[in-house]
């Protein structure tokens, strides 16, 4: 054999090998920014920018999606700026999921900008994941204060008028913050993720109610099974990262996550990791985007990856929102008491189902 045949022989033994390596290489479908979607965050009145990005599907054929920090009717057109600091701690968008360009921005309470008002002016709400049940959305809501611990609740919505009705507050929630997904499953139950600070990291936890009864008592997942006891419950995930969404895709519970960032700079990668069960093991952990929203070569503050299953382009792709913020300490984007909005607006990827299990 000569010596040319002999390389491409090698070449073609590397090339096959690499493919049998790596199960995501060989099926040519990688995510990529969804701009269209990106672009419907870029609005100029009611809710123009802000963090969190947690939408629910209705059976009205709309989401509610559930932001944090946000800004409210405070864009500027003549300087295509908002304030430095935004005036809302949370906000309600009601967004069409066939044309996505209906949206509506829910009033806040009480005059207030905010939707969700605690009635104290140390106090303040962050929205996190939630479901219809008939009439009602239950949301999950996190009561923060300046000199108290952390409450967790679960905000009650009526879906005729989107008004607040009431707030429950967990009785056993043992530091676990159950804010980042809900998954209805056929069995009847409601599963339920949260995270608990471990002081490296996170741990995630499940848990579980009927679908018909949020009061009812929940079950927690732990080393023997499913108990009552939230004593018993023990993590299912730990990770250096305050992200994480469980969502199912076909058969396959998907857990989404990303790379650690509080600050410009630092981590970029959203991962996902599988599982045929939904209290996992969850394997086969990788990227699946490197966020790519540079300004001046410098990389922004990110975090809080979601799926939104419901928008669904017929392309076996899952649309997952992510949230920026900012460039500090690498780039001022605070000038003379304003800013681009755009460093403070959810960004919108498709990840090809493939690419996140070669089975999907």
């Amino acid at each position: 054999m000569s010596q040319r045949n002999q390389y491409l022989c090698l070449l073609i033994v590397l090339i096959i090998g690499s493919c049998k390596r790596d199960p995501y290489l060989n099926l040519g479908k990688k995510a990529y920014k969804d701009l269209a979607f990106t672009n419907y965050f870029r609005r100029t009145s009611g809710w123009v920018a802000g963090d969190g990005a947690y939408s629910i599907p209705l059976s009205t054929g709309k989401s509610i999606w559930l932001f944090g920090d946000s800004y409210i009717n405070s864009y500027d057109a003549a300087t295509q700026s908002v304030p430095c600091l935004f005036q809302a701690r949370n906000a309600l968008l009601l967004m069409d999921i066939n044309n996505p360009v209906n949206q509506t921005t829910l009033p806040g309470n009480s005059g207030e900008a905010s939707y969700f008002v605690p009635g104290n002016a140390n106090n303040w709400i962050w929205p996190g994941a939630g479901y219809q049940n008939g009439d009602t959305i239950f949301a999950f809501v996190t009561k923060l204060s300046q000199s108290a611990p952390d409450t967790h609740c679960i905000a009650k919505i009526m879906l005729n008028d989107f008004s607040l009705n009431s707030y429950y507050t967990l009785p056993f929630s043992n530091g676990i913050s159950f804010e980042n997904s809900f998954i209805k499953d056929s069995s009847g139950y409601y599963y339920v993720y949260g995270t608990k600070n471990n002081g490296f990291g996170n741990d995630l936890f499940v848990a579980k109610f009927p679908v018909n009864n949020i009061y009812a008592p929940w079950q927690y997942y732990g080393s023997n099974g499913w108990s009552n006891d939230i004593n018993a419950i023990a993590r299912i995930w730990d990770e250096f990262t305050a992200s994480f969404y469980v969502c199912k895709i076909k058969q396959k519970y998907v857990l989404i996550t990303t790379e650690f960032s509080v600050g410009c700079d630092q981590g970029k990668n959203i991962y996902v990791a599988v599982s045929d069960n939904p209290t996992g093991p969850f394997t086969d952990q990788h990227s699946i985007w490197a966020v790519d929203d540079t300004l001046q070569g410098h990389l922004p503050f990110f975090y809080i990856a979601n799926p939104h299953p419901q928008y669904d382009n017929g392309q076996e792709e899952l649309l997952i929102s992510y949230c920026i913020n900012g460039y500090a300490n690498c780039v001022n984007t605070c000038v003379n008491g304003r800013m681009d909005p755009d460093v403070y607006r959810p960004k919108a990827i498709r990840v090809p189902f493939k690419a996140i299990d070669p089975s999907l």
